[in-house]
């Protein structure tokens, strides 16, 4: 479960409610929301203050400490971030004009200029075709 608020700082402390999924987190919200890890270092003094809050954010796996090159807590807190109106407005996609189309209606006009596929010869098909009879003698005097 992830904490809802508008910043990290007032997920860490203050947060509008805990839910899993995105669609959970926009009815507690009553707006948009979008998933977001937030690095905070606070200084030592500023971590004492936070430590029960930091606390309860690692139980529910919202949080994970790490710790800095200096040896500061480095805090990586994952939370539904409110969005604001404005960047609402932004995230929407920018209706576009459509270009013009520059094909000739000539060239659709007809499909194709070769044939798909060649006509069947009708000999091909023939494998065992009728070997012709020896004329007859009776045929052969007639003529």
């Amino acid at each position: 479960m992830y904490p809802i608020a508008a910043s990290a700082m007032d997920a860490l402390t203050a947060p509008l409610g805990h839910e899993r999924t995105q669609a959970a987190a926009r009815r507690v919200a009553g707006g948009d929301v979008r998933f977001e890890t937030e690095w905070m270092r606070p200084g030592p003094e500023r971590a004492e203050e936070l430590q029960s809050s930091i606390q309860a954010a690692l139980s529910i796996g919202a949080a994970q400490i790490y710790e800095s090159e200096k040896g500061r807590p480095v805090i990586a807190l994952k939370f539904w971030r409110v969005l604001s109106e404005a960047e609402v407005i932004l995230s929407q996609p920018v209706e576009t004009p459509k270009k013009e189309e520059h094909t000739d209606d000539l060239y659709f006009r007809r499909g194709r200029t070769k044939a798909r596929k060649k006509p069947v010869d009708p000999n091909q098909l023939d494998l065992f075709p009728q070997e012709k009879q020896p004329l007859s003698e009776s045929d052969s005097d007639k003529g």
